[in-house]
């Protein structure tokens, strides 16, 4: 079973936008990480399951012209999005692949930095992911992950529909092999997959009503409608009743949405000269 089986948003144009936009909102979060832990010039990066565009961009710009950039994504939707993007930027050092992530048809060994951003807990072969990315680094090479976690994600004032979207999404997840608490638990995972020099940072998003991500949580219920009801755990009806609900409690002014807590993880792998020093912290 692929990515593209599991991804449940699907590709649609909808999906694709709010991708790009999402990429422009976390910017400064990469380019900390990249800061921490990223390629140097020359270096080779691996972008898995960049979708319409990741962080093919930053990470274009810090190898350089003597460096090379992979994207990988399993969904041809989104590399055709990458691929126009990637030629009107004049990304040159970028090379586009379609693969799963689970088993990228690159060679082992051959990268010094390895990452994925919001992966993760979208599939459910998740340590599958992880330990293909470990294998695509060099020894020394870094890898790097970024995911969230949904403790973090409220409301204030509080409302039923809130909650009750909350629980079905995190439930569908669970059924399907997901994990809406992933965020907290990439240092372990990054342990247990072998590597060491483990950091670790979190953030977190605030918004109000006239930012594009305050309706994300009825965006994703509606982009996962036909899931849940094949799921059974809810149906058209009271799914309707639910998200029109929401999305006139968050069109108040004085709703505050907290996003998931935004965790990056990265560590080394074991042998030969680190690419640079791995704070922790």
């Amino acid at each position: 079973m692929t990515m593209a089986d599991k991804y449940l948003m699907g590709a649609a144009t909808s999906e694709l936008d709010r991708m790009l936009f999402q990429g422009e909102m976390f910017r400064p979060e990469a380019e900390r990480l990249l800061d921490r832990c990223g390629p140097g010039p020359g270096g080779r990066a691996v972008d898995i399951g960049c979708g319409p565009l990741g962080i093919l961009d930053m990470l274009s710009e810090r190898v350089g012209p003597g460096g090379e950039v992979v994207g990988l994504d399993v969904q041809p939707e989104m590399l055709d999005l990458a691929r126009r993007l990637v030629t009107e930027r004049a990304l040159d050092n970028v090379r586009l692949v379609e693969g799963d992530a689970a088993a990228a048809p690159e060679e082992r060994g051959a990268f010094d930095f390895v990452h994925t951003r919001l992966v993760l807990m979208n599939v459910p072969h998740s340590t599958d992911v992880l330990s293909a990315m470990v294998a695509l680094a060099r020894p020394g090479g870094t890898v790097a992950v970024q995911d969230v976690d949904w403790v973090s994600r409220v409301c204030d004032p509080p409302h039923p529909a809130w909650t009750g979207l909350v629980d079905l999404i995190a439930e569908l997840w669970r059924l399907s092999g997901m994990d809406v608490h992933l965020g907290r638990r990439l240092p372990r995972l990054l342990r247990g997959a072998g590597l060491t020099d483990i950091g670790v940072d979190a953030g977190i998003r605030v918004f109000q009503h006239d930012h594009p991500y305050q309706t994300l949580l009825v965006d994703r219920a509606e982009l996962c409608r036909d899931a849940l009801v094949e799921r059974g755990l809810t149906g058209h009806a009271e799914l309707d009743r639910l998200t029109g609900e929401l999305r006139d409690h968050l069109a108040r002014p004085d709703t505050v949405v907290v996003h998931p807590i935004l965790f990056q993880a990265w560590g080394r792998v074991p042998g030969g000269p680190a690419a640079k020093a791995l704070p922790q912290g």
